[in-house]
């Protein structure tokens, strides 16, 4: 059914295209958007955050509430902690007495983790940072109340979600392949959302960008930065000066160099903002008015190994609760005590050392980071053990795959056909099924490796 509308889709006339963008935007909206969303967002407002005390206190609550979940739901975590005492674990400091959940764990177990049958949840489809897919399902309070802490965020910096014009530039596919108009945009008028391709955001079509931007005139914009640096930097280079200023930007997905923001605000005369989170589990890391990165108290907690890992456990994974899983990043927390200016109480991160940029190179449309190798995989996730995308020349790009019993000839065309989207058809694409991905030097399997650059 995807598949013949999205053939639908692809063959009807751009104004048509907004429209279908808008009822998929409607209905994706109703699920985000609900009551719980917006008594939820409500209750983030009400909260005092300078208050460390209560915060910890309302964590620790949490902590207690999600763990009772996931070991009376979930038949994995039963078995899990079956000779621990769940009672006596009552505080933060109580869950280094539970034992770290590692990616392959998780695989190997994900169907048991489920709290939720798959045919009343929200079906999250991922690829992890080595490669490895993973499928979590998702209750409908998960995902509103990951929508709110995302909205208040972004109220902390002036801009209401749903009520101002925004721009985002997204990795989804929403661009047909056989396009000849220079038009990679569509509007969803439900949610007052102009939608920009990522894919096609490269020096050949970045005036487009530009110029449409300008008319446009969004309130605020958000998605993914190297594309936003992209028209950021053709809009220096040109010594453009805007007819509009947004009230901020918001950056998210991929890693965030310093370069990128000073090319972003400068183009755009307004603050750029980070947030760190995802379905996959991990609490809210968010930037505040004064550019100190906060942990979020109330989405979870975040706890560090001797190698500064990321060990994490999220308020909103109820459908496949998260406890203590060892999500791949690495942070460096802040040793200053002192309160940040902004008054918020929260812990302060002084770097997400994890976020960095790998990416493979297009002969004729630039770099594409990991996360486009992401986004195109989670289509065949089901299909596969694990994944990797080498480069060792300009024009040719290997991509090695554990196949799982499901796999199919259909599932190579249909790696070669995202492959051929994204990197365009005058690159070569080997695809190569093997028993097992060789290991890395580093001990972590990489999803991307570039030999070129």
């Amino acid at each position: 059914m995807r598949d013949l509308t999205m053939k639908i889709y692809d063959n009807s006339p751009i104004y048509f295209q907004n429209l279908l963008t808008s009822v998929e935007g409607y209905r994706k909206t109703k699920k985000r958007y609900g009551n719980i969303y917006f008594k939820y967002l409500k209750k983030l407002g009400q909260r005092d955050y300078s208050d460390e005390q209560s915060e910890k206190e309302h964590q620790q609550l949490e902590m207690q509430k999600l763990l009772k979940h996931a070991y009376a739901n979930s038949p994995f975590y039963r078995d899990y902690y079956k000779d621990i005492d769940i009672e006596s674990i009552q505080s933060i400091e109580d869950l280094k007495k539970l034992p770290i959940l590692e990616k392959e764990t998780i695989r190997d177990n994900i169907k048991s983790m489920y709290t939720v049958p798959e045919n009343s949840a929200l079906v999250s489809q991922t690829l992890d940072s080595t490669g490895i897919p993973l499928k979590f399902l998702l209750t409908k309070e998960d995902v509103q109340k990951y929508m709110a802490f995302l909205d208040f965020f972004k109220k902390q910096h002036g801009v209401v979600n749903l009520e101002m014009k925004r721009a985002t530039f997204s990795a989804e596919r929403f661009i047909p392949k056989r396009q000849q108009k220079k038009v990679f945009w569509r509007d969803n008028y439900y949610i007052k959302q102009r939608l920009y391709s990522t894919y096609f955001c490269n020096e050949q079509n970045v005036k487009a960008f530009v110029e449409n931007l300008d008319d446009y005139k969004p309130d605020f914009i958000d998605g993914v930065p190297s594309a936003i640096y992209e028209v950021a930097k053709y809009i220096n280079r040109n010594n453009i000066i805007l007819s509009f200023k947004p009230i901020a930007i918001f950056s998210t997905v991929e890693a965030l160099s310093s370069a990128y923001r000073k090319e972003i605000e400068e183009a755009f005369d307004c603050p750029l903002r980070v947030h760190y989170a995802s379905l996959e589990g991990a609490p809210f890391i968010t930037e505040c008015v004064k550019g100190n990165l906060h942990y979020n108290l109330s989405s979870g907690v975040i706890e560090t190994t001797e190698d500064q890992e990321m060990v994490v456990t999220s308020f909103n994974t109820y459908g496949t609760p998260l406890i203590r899983y060892n999500i791949g990043e690495r942070i460096e927390m802040s040793k200053e005590k002192q309160r940040c200016e902004c008054g918020n109480s929260h812990p302060i991160l002084k770097e997400i050392k994890g976020k960095k940029e790998d990416y493979l190179q297009s002969k004729s449309k630039g770099k594409f980071t990991a996360l486009y190798m992401s986004m195109a995989s989670s289509k065949f996730s089901s299909n596969i053990r694990k994944i990797q995308f080498i480069q060792n020349s300009r024009d040719v790009i290997d991509v090695m795959v554990e196949a799982a019993e499901s796999y199919t000839n259909a599932v190579t065309l249909s790696i070669h056909e995202e492959m051929e989207y994204i990197f365009g058809e005058d690159m070569r694409f080997n695809i190569r099924i093997v028993e097992e991905i060789p290991a890395q030097s580093n001990p972590k399997h990489k999803l991307v490796i570039n030999n070129i650059n």
